[in-house]
C-alpha cells in the first residue's frame, strides 16, 4: 500500500469534492492481489480521447490505436509505448492524479 499515493487522492477528493477520487482511495487501499489488463482490452472497452484510471496494472498484449489516456499503478514497457505510440499517454496514478483532478469523465476500469 501506497500510503503517499492514498493521501494524494484523499487531498484531490478534498480538494475537488469529486467521488471518483474516493473511490480510487478505496480501490488502491483494499489489500490484495492487483489486477491486470492488457491495452487489447483498453482498446475494446474505452471511446477515443478517453481519459481512464485502472487500479493495476497495464501490460502490453495486443494492439491500441485510439488517444486514450491511462492512469494505473503500473505499466509494462511494451504497454507505455503502445499507448505513446497510438498518441494517448500513460501516467503512474501519482502524476494522473496531479494532472487530471478536476477533469470530469474519467472512467474507472475494473
Amino acid at each position: 500500500m501506497d500510503i503517499e499515493l492514498i493521501k494524494e487522492l484523499e487531498d484531490a477528493y478534498k480538494k475537488t469534492g469529486r467521488r471518483i477520487w474516493k473511490r480510487v482511495k478505496e480501490d488502491v487501499s483494499k489489500k490484495g492481489r492487483r489486477g491486470v489488463i492488457n491495452v487489447s482490452k483498453i482498446e475494446k472497452i474505452a471511446p477515443d480521447g478517453a481519459v481512464i484510471v485502472f487500479v493495476g496494472k497495464v501490460l502490453g498484449g495486443g494492439k491500441i490505436s485510439k488517444k486514450i489516456s491511462v492512469g494505473a499503478l503500473g505499466f509494462s514497457e511494451s504497454a507505455r509505448e503502445k499507448i505513446n505510440s497510438a498518441g494517448g499517454e500513460a501516467l503512474l496514478l501519482g502524476d494522473f492524479v496531479k494532472k487530471y483532478m478536476d477533469k470530469s469523465g474519467i472512467i474507472i476500469v475494473k
